[in-house]
């Protein structure tokens, strides 16, 4: 009988786990996501920046090489990508930012740092303007310079292959808000 409590009680804490971790980001998600939001709290002190699944960089990664299995040129890749993401006006109200690169000798604060690169302008603030979809942004009926991303970033990032070459696509995402008056 003792041992078949304790085998109870291992099935059950192993069920526990697991159903914690499904449907969440990975560990190094999380961590490039706090370092993330570190590098964004300097350019928006309200800015958070929270871990997702993988499900946004993991499409963009499917689109990500050609049919031979290069990776595509930058542009072509961010259109790609671009319409991937938003196939039936999803994300329409949201902010969109692509970041891919090697990982070969790249920790979380150099994977941040790249993420930052693509969402921060040489002014010093959030670049909506780099985002992929940027033109196509709404909120309600306002667009362009109406509108500005939101404080609420949220993070996606899935590793992939190119030939010998070891990458990671990540994809940042923030509703869209209307600017305050002023």
């Amino acid at each position: 009988m003792k041992m078949a409590k304790k085998l109870l009680a291992v099935v059950l804490t192993g069920v526990m786990a697991v159903s914690m971790l499904t449907g969440c980001a990975g560990i190094s998600s999380r961590r490039v996501a706090d370092e993330l939001e570190g590098m964004l709290k300097a350019v928006n002190d309200k800015a958070t920046v929270k871990a997702v699944d993988d499900d946004l960089a993991n499409k963009a990664a499917k689109v990500a090489k050609t049919e031979q299995g290069a990776l595509k040129e930058a542009d072509v890749l961010k259109t790609d990508v671009k319409n991937e993401l938003t196939k039936g006006n999803k994300l329409g109200d949201s902010y969109i930012w692509v970041a891919y690169f090697t990982t070969k000798d790249v920790n979380k604060t150099v994977k941040a740092q790249n993420v930052a690169k693509a969402l921060i302008g040489p002014d010093g603030k959030i670049a909506t303007s780099k985002a992929i979809n940027s033109n196509d942004v709404k909120v309600g009926d306002k667009s362009g310079n109406e509108i500005e991303a939101g404080n609420k970033f949220e993070l996606s990032m899935k590793s992939f292959k190119v030939g010998d070459a070891d990458y990671v696509m990540v994809v940042v995402t923030c509703k869209a808000q209307v600017k305050a008056a002023g």
